[in-house]
């Protein structure tokens, strides 16, 4: 038996309408991530990749199945609980950037202090994240005056600045070019390895393969693992 996993879904199923509506968007999912590891789930748009990351991120829980999150079964979980977990263990990046439009960048981070207290990232490796990610000259700008990728690296940079142990991204590289593709690639791939988080990414974009040490295909809410 190998360690634990940090994040397991075991026979994960979702089901979602009634009788002839019914839609069924996971049929029984297996799936694992270990800390130190970068994990692709690849896959088509309406392939059930969205769906997964919710209800792995515990956003939204199965139809039946198992998610567990160090060992922990998290479907059973309170709403209190579940939102602690997902304030301290759990990091998202969404594709709609989640950002707030009346605060500057430096103003956002401000604000995860004020959620969540302790353990977030000291101010210089604060700063060394957004020197590394091309944004810390822009600290002082609110989220309308930025392009779609500088508010993308900043998402990217304020999830990782409540130093999660799980990091679960939505499409992270959508709106991207190659340049930034890579330096965000190998930004994950070092928080997996000196950072020691399990950082799962859902794309279709496989400009990201390299940095991975899983992928996993979707495909009619089935999952494959590749590698």
């Amino acid at each position: 038996m190998n360690k634990m996993a940090t994040i397991e879904l075991s026979d994960v199923k979702k089901i979602y309408g009634k009788g002839t509506a019914q839609v069924t968007a996971l049929k029984g999912i297996d799936f694992q991530a270990n800390k130190g590891e970068v994990v692709l789930i690849m896959g088509p748009s309406g392939a059930g990749k969205s769906t997964f990351l919710t209800i792995a991120g515990s956003l939204q829980k199965p139809s039946s199945g198992s998610v567990k999150v160090d060992g922990e079964e998290i479907t059973k979980l309170s709403a209190k609980a579940t939102s602690n977990l997902r304030l301290n263990k759990l990091g998202f990046i969404l594709q709609a950037y989640n950002l707030v439009p009346y605060l500057t960048v430096e103003d956002q981070f401000t604000l995860v202090d004020k959620v969540k207290k302790q353990g977030n990232l000291s101010r210089s490796d604060l700063h060394q994240l957004l020197e590394q990610l091309g944004i810390s000259n822009l600290v002082k700008k609110y989220p309308n005056e930025l392009s779609g990728g500088q508010q993308q690296r900043v998402a990217i940079a304020r999830a990782l600045y409540a130093d999660p142990a799980i990091i679960l991204a939505d499409e992270p590289t959508a709106s991207l070019d190659s340049s930034n593709v890579n330096e965000v690639g190998q930004l994950f791939a070092e928080m997996a390895k000196k950072r020691d988080k399990a950082v799962i990414l859902v794309t279709h974009d496989p400009r990201l393969e390299k940095y991975a040490d899983h992928i996993y295909e979707m495909m009619d809410g089935m999952l494959t693992k590749k590698r």
